[in-house]
């Protein structure tokens, strides 16, 4: 019981910061980009990106900690607990002090690479100073953050991260009506990172407390200090390839933009890639509970309940994404004209339909993976996700100089299409021995049956009832998901058992026994 409050607790807390982010982009965006100019943001956008790299450093140090804390917490061993924590110390500080020099480095490199004016570059080495100091902190603060995950206190994590952000958005506003620029962000950056890095540190010594274990560097010796690194690497290997991978995909569009076209040429592409980061990190959440659910039922020996968890969790994930990636689609322009200005219309709306046609073959993939980690299998995911990074990057520069800032887009998408809608499913209904045909059958053949009312209404509205806002736009796209869309999924998109399923679980009656 305790462990199903915990769950929802943390499920809703996860949700409560998404939304947050969520509302304060879309009321920040337009307001940053109009302060700073599409020159000034575009740098700053370019900056994030670039030093975004340096998160590759972690070597998924801190998915080991989570792990080993929550082992370590459930068996209350307070001894082998502070093995790995201070193995965690080890691995960090020198990973914190190569993370400040790859900054030094960047920031000395950053107006010669990409060509920035010569009155520029003093704005974009202090930026990219701040935001790689940023990340350096934020190594050593990682453990603590662990501790609070690894103990499953995402609540706290997130009620106390949501004070953060509030903070750093009403800085980012009052010096920004000030007429300060990105160094001013970026140095807002720097002091949050330091402030829920330490509210971090007391929390995860609240609950570690609270826990009846404690935090304590212990001296190591030679022998076990190798054994134990070699555990914490060897558990975080393939999530390092897979961050890789994921960083190739997802953060190189920015810096492919700016090295081959003007650096303004980032803004909108930034503008439609925040928009499709929110709608990954929402079907993400979504996917995270089928990972301990494909675990249970793989260490019980029922596969065949293995492969159904994947077939109805990859359906359930497209129609989440589903109604979203059309409105981009279909809206998107006409969404990005409202939200931030006419000016960025069509290049980011392009951009954005380019990249939500890619998302709506993307989406069972995040079940998919997730299944794939709770039975052992993420290093089938590492090798794919590795290959797609590097075909994206290629692809990107190849299509970059015919297409400009939509051949970017054009580049990521196809790669992306290749490995998540046609190697990964490959192999991971044979792992699970899914039948491919089935797979393919839930997650496109009747979703693009259920979707087409919602998508002919949302082509019919702009040129019969134009939006004069974003809040009406949003409110009509709202209401098409309630009339049209919701119930053509009842309707169309689930078989008879699922239908079935819904029903019990709307009127809370039992599914019935089966007969003896």
């Amino acid at each position: 019981m305790i462990r199903a409050r915990n769950v929802v607790r943390s499920i809703a807390s996860n949700w409560a910061m998404l939304g947050l982010n969520v509302v304060i982009a879309l009321f920040l965006s337009p307001y940053v980009v109009n302060k700073l100019g599409s020159v000034y943001y575009g740098i700053w956008a370019l900056t994030l990106q670039f030093t975004g790299y340096l998160f590759l450093l972690d070597f998924g140090v801190r998915e080991s900690v989570i792990r080993y804390v929550s082992k370590y917490n459930a068996r209350q061993k307070a001894g082998p607990l502070n093995a790995v924590l201070t193995t965690a110390v080890h691995i960090y500080v020198p990973i914190t002090l190569i993370c400040c020099a790859l900054t030094a480095l960047c920031a000395w490199g950053v107006p010669y690479w990409f060509d920035l004016d010569p009155a520029l570059r003093a704005e974009a080495r202090w930026t990219t100073l701040l935001i790689g100091g940023s990340i350096a902190l934020t190594f050593i603060f990682n453990i603590y953050t662990g501790i609070q995950y690894g103990l499953q206190r995402f609540d706290l994590a997130n009620g106390f991260g949501m004070i953060i952000v509030l903070l750093r958005t009403a800085l980012i506003v009052w010096l920004l009506d000030a007429g300060y620029g990105i160094v001013a962000l970026s140095a807002v950056q720097f002091g949050m990172t330091i402030v829920g890095g330490l509210m971090g540190v007391a929390i995860a010594t609240y609950l570690l407390r609270k826990a009846n274990l404690s935090f304590k560097l212990v001296k190591l010796a030679g022998k076990r200090r190798s054994a134990l690194r070699k555990r914490v690497f060897g558990y975080g290997a393939y999530v390092l390839i897979n961050n890789l991978g994921q960083k190739l995909i997802f953060a190189s569009g920015a810096v492919v933009t700016a090295v081959m076209l003007p650096i303004a040429a980032v803004t909108p592409y930034a503008i439609a890639g925040s928009l499709i980061d929110n709608l990954r990190s929402l079907v993400s959440m979504t996917a995270s509970v089928f990972n301990p659910v494909s675990s249970h039922l793989h260490a019980l020996g029922r596969g065949d309940e293995v492969a159904r968890v994947m077939r109805t969790g990859s359906k359930l994930a497209v129609f989440v994404a589903l109604p979203i990636a059309m409105s981009f689609v279909v809206l998107g322009a006409e969404f990005i004209a409202l939200w931030m200005g006419e000016e960025f219309r069509q290049p980011a709306g392009m951009v954005l339909l380019v990249l939500g046609l890619a998302q709506i073959i993307s989406a069972p993939h995040f079940i998919v993976s997730s299944v794939l980690y709770g039975i052992s299998q993420h290093r089938v995911i590492a090798l794919i996700r590795i290959s797609e990074g590097v075909l994206n990057l290629a692809l990107s520069i190849l299509f970059a100089w015919k297409f400009g800032v939509v051949g970017v887009a054009l580049g990521m998408s196809i790669a992306h299409v290749i490995s998540v809608g046609i190697v990964l499913p490959l192999r991971a209904c044979r792992v699970v021995k899914l039948p491919l045909h089935s797979y393919y059958v839930a997650t496109i053949v009747r979703p693009a049956i259920a979707i087409v009312p919602f998508t002919l209404a949302a082509i019919w509205l702009p040129t019969h009832y134009p939006a004069s806002n974003l809040f009406v736009l949003l409110a009509q796209i709202a209401g098409l998901v309630v009339v049209l869309y919701v119930p053509s999924v009842f309707a169309l998109g689930l078989d008879k058992e699922e239908r079935a399923m819904v029903m019990r679980l709307l009127t809370r009656r039992p599914a019935q026994a089966a007969a003896p």
